[in-house]
């Protein structure tokens, strides 16, 4: 066997392999006498057929069979021969007629992994965001608390509807004057304000009276999932049929207790300490991300294109969904996920590169300690957890957790770390975390 090596690219080689004649010649006599035993052709008895006939009706099919047997044997040694760290499946051809050449040769083209060789933890410079949480932010949390234990009652006397008000309604949707009665809803409820309806109709709504009917009009993004409204204008038909409005509980000891506390100011020191633990954590997010963007940006190492593909494959869906169904059709999307799909493959080779070179590994003792913390945040029994996770798919992803996490510490602590004293005081940031 006689192998040829040609580098394509950073993370592309071509291999080509010329088999040995004398190995093939004898792989196939096996093969060819393997057939002459069982084959029934008419005009010959079984067993007795000449090898001329045998390569006139089946030569092809054993060709080829043959040589994906050689292939099956000497890629895999070819590949180890040349000390290359493939990634994904070789695409194999084969060079011309296996039964009229004289030299049996295919070419593999396989990807491998980049050079990562020099990478220097010590020259990543990172924030650390350290949150001062305070009055604000209780009093958020505070007020979030009463609006998850409000009650709903029917406003007496009756008044038009507004922010924070449940709504009952009936819509339709009419494009030209008709209705179009298949995208309509009836007896939808929901609280005005939240985002969580089309803009025109949320602010349709406010200002009715239950059992009043008004029509506001819309123009639908070209974007739209449904065809028939994409681009075009229209109405909305809303008919409010019952409203309800939010009452808050007293912020007291009473609430307190009804929550789970023994007085209110337990509560405001409970709450406040959850509050220190998330911003902690949010703050212990952002560096780690940092640190895998800052080691990124130091080794712009080239990606195998199968990555890549693989990758985007997955992040089109999951930005479908965040969009509501449709992606568009834009040669700067697809830009952006391609960048984005390049600079995932581009972390996980890195944070594995450093995993390998500085003998980091994933122990039982690992794992056993990251489901007795998962128990802890989920309250459920440790017992069952360890049952769930010896699902082989479910193992894998905690093993990449944890090695991941420990590839992010050994990051930090090789890291110059500036630390940034940060006010909380943003509501959003509070409500966030």
């Amino acid at each position: 066997m006689q192998v040829t090596v040609s580098r394509l690219s950073p993370v592309e080689v071509s291999l080509r392999v010329v088999l040995a004649k004398e190995k093939v010649d004898a792989e196939l006599d096996r093969a060819f006498q393997k057939l002459g035993r069982d084959a029934q052709i008419r005009g010959f008895r079984k067993g007795k057929v000449p090898r001329p006939v045998l390569k006139q009706y089946f030569g092809g099919q054993v060709a080829s069979d043959v040589f994906r047997k050689m292939i099956d044997e000497t890629l895999p040694g070819a590949i180890r021969d040349q000390k290359l760290e493939v990634i994904g499946q070789p695409r194999v051809e084969t060079e011309s007629d296996l039964l009229s050449t004289a030299e049996w040769a295919y070419t593999a083209q396989v990807e491998v992994r980049p050079d990562m060789s020099g990478i220097d933890l010590g020259a990543l410079k990172l924030t650390r965001k350290v949150y001062t949480v305070g009055d604000a932010q209780l009093d958020v949390a505070l007020q979030q608390k009463r609006e998850e234990n409000a009650t709903l009652r029917t406003p007496d006397p009756m008044r038009p509807a507004k922010e924070t008000d449940t709504a009952t309604f009936d819509v339709a949707i009419l494009v030209d004057g008709v209705e179009i009665a298949e995208f309509g809803a009836k007896g939808r409820t929901v609280e005005l304000g939240r985002n969580t309806l089309i803009k025109e109709i949320d602010e349709g709504l406010r200002g009715m009276s239950p059992g009043e009917t008004r029509e506001v009009p819309v123009t639908f993004p070209e974007t739209h999932r449904q065809k028939e409204l994409a681009g075009k204008a229209g109405q909305f038909r809303l008919t409010l049929t019952t409203l309800q409005e939010k009452v808050l509980p007293e912020l007291d000891d009473e609430f307190a207790k009804d929550v789970g506390a023994e007085s209110l100011e337990a509560l405001k020191a409970s709450t406040l300490a959850t509050l220190q633990k998330q911003f902690a954590d949010r703050s212990d997010d952002d560096v780690r991300e940092e640190a895998i963007e800052s080691l990124v940006k130091a080794n712009t190492i080239p990606v195998p294109p199968s990555l890549v593909t693989q990758v985007l494959g997955q992040l089109r869906p999951s930005l479908l969904r965040e969009l509501g169904g449709t992606l568009g059709e834009g040669a700067d999307l697809e830009t952006t996920l391609r960048g984005e799909a390049e600079q995932r493959v581009r972390a996980g080779l890195l944070l594995t590169e450093v995993a390998r070179t500085h003998g980091i590994s994933v122990t039982e003792a690992d794992l056993n300690a990251r489901l007795e913390e998962m128990a802890k945040e989920t309250g459920r029994a440790l017992p069952r957890l360890r049952v769930e996770y010896r699902d082989q798919q479910k193992r894998d992803l905690l093993i990449s957790e944890v090695l991941e996490k420990k590839v992010l510490d050994l990051l930090l602590s090789k890291a110059t770390i500036t630390e940034v004293p940060t006010d909380a005081s943003d509501v959003s940031a509070a409500k966030e975390a």
